[in-house]
């Protein structure tokens, strides 16, 4: 993966080089692009296209040297890449071996702020951006590097199925499938053998916010497409329409959630038990009074903002284990 570059490849490393310590005085972008030529000469490899939602771009066919950035790093982990860069991962969302793994790996920013020094020392062959799209990245400047492939995620229903695309343009659409596959077998199974307690229980989503407000999460938020894949049935909550991810109310509204026979709520400390802000909420008497509190239906959910196949599998775990007490 690593060897000696070609002279063609030699060539472009100067260029880009040039290209990045002239950011430093003026924008790398002023250098222009080396090209789709240039990329298939580096890489040594035959080229594919591959559609994004900025038009089509030209990257190798078997792309060795990638770099992930926000969503895509951890969705390339999952699949089993080897990145030669990274941002910052969550650790927590990661497994044991997965947290081993990418130690491993050369951190080249946090969030949108790149070194891009570091990026050209890597030798990428293939740049690999996905994150919400109010976060912007320096496009301009990682183009003369390598090939980039940018997912804008807009709403977070959109993540699922954009990690596939990701696993597809690093020539693992196969590893991508198969996460995906697992997630859709174990829905099947808790489907079938709970089907009265997802559809006939009213279920509802609630995450602690600011002090004193709440959030309600609908069938398009993070969580929200995991219980609407498992056909729950949805608590009615007055001024809660399903037409955006979520809603904030006051803590004064808890008694809109009277309806609901479950909660799930934000669990980000290790373990599942509630975050700090949530235990606010749940400490509150009028949410002590709904009726899904009085029947211990409240339960903290891990990884309560899902990205990845590999996370909406292990929350079907955790919802599986009550799933016996409805």
């Amino acid at each position: 993966m690593s060897g000696t570059p070609s002279r063609p490849r030699a060539r472009l490393r100067r260029f880009v080089v040039a290209c990045a310590a002239a950011t430093l005085a003026l924008t790398l972008v002023a250098c222009g692009s080396p090209g789709d030529d240039a990329t298939s000469q580096a890489t040594g490899t035959s080229a594919r296209t591959v559609q994004t939602p900025d038009g089509p771009v030209q990257i190798p066919a078997k792309p060795k040297r990638i770099i992930g950035l926000s969503y895509a790093a951890a969705w390339l982990l999952d699949a089993g890449v080897s990145m030669v860069g990274v941002t910052d991962i969550d650790e927590n969302a990661l497994t044991e071996q997965q947290r081993a793994q990418i130690k491993k790996v050369p951190l080249v920013g946090e969030g949108n702020e790149l070194n891009l020094e570091k990026i050209v020392s890597l030798w990428p062959d293939l740049i690999v951006i996905s994150a919400p799209k109010r976060v912007t990245f320096p496009i301009d400047k990682l183009k003369p590097i390598a090939p980039v492939l940018s997912y804008g995620i807009g709403d977070p229903d959109e993540l699922l199925p954009t990690s596939l695309k990701v696993d597809d343009a690093a020539g693992r659409a196969a590893a991508g499938e198969q996460t995906k596959k697992t997630y859709t077998d174990k829905l099947a199974e808790l489907k079938a053998k709970y089907a009265d307690k997802l559809t006939g229980k009213k279920w509802a989503i609630v995450n602690s916010g600011e002090a004193g407000k709440f959030s309600v999460y609908t069938a398009s938020s993070w969580l929200g497409i995991v219980l609407k894949d498992l056909g729950v049935t949805w608590a009615p909550v007055k001024g809660v329409d399903g037409g955006d991810f979520s809603f904030d109310k006051s803590f004064e509204e808890i008694g809109t959630l009277a309806a609901a026979d479950v909660i799930l709520v934000d669990g980000d400390e290790p373990g599942g038990s509630p975050s700090a802000e949530t235990a606010t909420l749940l400490g509150q008497q009028n949410w002590k009074a709904l009726k899904a509190a009085r029947d211990g239906q409240v339960h903290p959910i891990r990884g309560f903002f899902t990205s990845r196949y590999q996370e909406a599998v292990r929350i079907l775990g955790d919802i599986e284990s009550f799933l016996p007490s409805l």
